[in-house]
């Protein structure tokens, strides 16, 4: 940015030049440039992003449908408990300068979708759905997909369920597409919209345009697959739990082609300590943070591992500080303005377990794993977002 300073000349010269017309309008024009924090060339160097507030959904106990937002503002270290007046809560997403608030209702065994502006966050709109929702991504400017979670035969094993379709125009449920077992993330790319099928182990491929299912994917040394991430290159991120026979991993996958690029093993099961948020891709990093957060369930090493998804590579892996009164890791998210990592855990119940009808604890950590601060959730904090803002 370009700043007049008056001991740049004598003031004989100046006055000489302000009676020059040409020079008076140039600099008449450059004055107005710095004024609007811009220069010549019309780059704007005083523009900068920040994080206004972060945003942790609590899905709160299943049986109360009491779920809830924490914002937590960096800026002061301040955070503050919102009741928004919905159910049981799967996830989050940002969307056109709304927020979605993913959430399951038990009495009719379906869902919804809320929206909420950023600024105030008053209700926008809501969206009905016929079965419970767990993730939604957008193919569109005006439509979403919502995977929905899979209904169980009578042995407790998952059926086929589906995706909905959603008109975001108008708030409603317009089709439903057939998919594989426990449908959870999406990825959109290339025009399809990749759903990981957690149940089947399987990528269902779907046509963003038509809404049809074009093929299904299955690779080797993929189970579980939930979270599903489309980096700076345009590649799909899919990571693969793993469990007792297959270790986890993150696969990189080419969209027109729908074949692996590049595979990353993590040295450790992946998972929620309450089956929410267990992986966070950062755009502006282009780091992939994924959790082995379940080890209230015996599974888990309460390791965090970072991928870097421009070399597609382990970056590096910590242990999240020990704590007596707390336990597992339930959500993951990196604020890539302010470096900071954001973990929540569950309290410690008189069993030795998680207890989830209490408050939860957000860590703020640094780069190395080293806790910089924390505060109090809401009850089983389970997904975080990050709101942004330029000044």
């Amino acid at each position: 940015m370009m700043r007049f300073s008056s001991s740049s000349a004598p003031t004989s010269r100046l006055n000489v030049r302000w009676r020059r017309p040409a020079v008076w309008m140039a600099l008449l024009a450059v004055a107005t440039l710095s004024l609007t924090g811009c220069d010549l060339f019309g780059s704007n160097d005083d523009t900068r992003q920040i994080t206004t507030d972060v945003v942790i959904a609590n899905s709160g106990n299943f049986s109360a449908q009491d779920g809830s937002l924490t914002l937590y503002s960096p800026s002061d270290s301040t955070a503050t408990l919102n009741d928004i007046n919905v159910a049981f809560i799967n996830s989050l997403a940002l969307h056109n300068d709304r927020l979605f608030v993913v959430d399951n209702t038990q009495a009719d065994n379906a869902g919804r979708i809320t929206t909420f502006d950023t600024d105030q966050f008053g209700p926008i709109g809501q969206i009905s759905n016929p079965r419970p929702p767990r993730y939604i991504a957008f193919p569109s400017a005006d439509k979403g997909y919502v995977s929905n979670l899979s209904r169980f035969d009578e042995n407790f094993n998952p059926k086929p369920s589906t995706v909905s379709v959603v008109d975001l125009n108008n708030n409603s449920v317009t089709e439903r597409i057939d998919v594989g077992r426990s449908p959870q993330g999406i990825g959109v790319a290339a025009g399809k919209a990749f759903v990981a099928n957690a149940a089947d182990g399987t990528l269902s491929v779907l046509d963003a345009d038509a809404d049809t299912v074009n093929t299904t994917l299955s690779f080797s040394g993929c189970a579980g697959p939930k979270s599903v991430f489309v980096d700076a290159e345009n590649d799909v991120a899919v990571v693969c739990q793993g469990g007792a026979e297959q270790s986890s991993t993150v696969l990189f996958l080419n969209p027109i082609e729908e074949t692996i690029k590049d595979r990353v093993a993590l040295g450790a099961p992946i998972g929620s300590a309450n089956g929410s948020q267990s992986a966070y891709y950062s755009e502006g990093a282009e780091e992939l943070y994924a959790i082995s957060g379940s080890g209230a369930f015996g599974s888990g090493t309460g390791e965090i591992f970072r991928v870097n998804t421009d070399t597609n590579a382990l970056d590096s892996s910590f242990t999240v500080p020990q704590d007596d009164g707390l336990i597992g890791i339930t959500a993951v998210g990196y604020d890539d303005v302010t470096q900071d990592l954001y973990v929540t855990r569950l309290p410690i119940g008189d069993a030795g377990g998680p207890l989830f009808s209490a408050d939860g604890t957000a860590l703020v950590l640094d780069r190395s794993g080293n806790e910089v601060t924390r505060f109090e959730t809401g009850n089983s904090p389970g997904h975080i977002s990050f709101l942004r803002d330029e000044q």
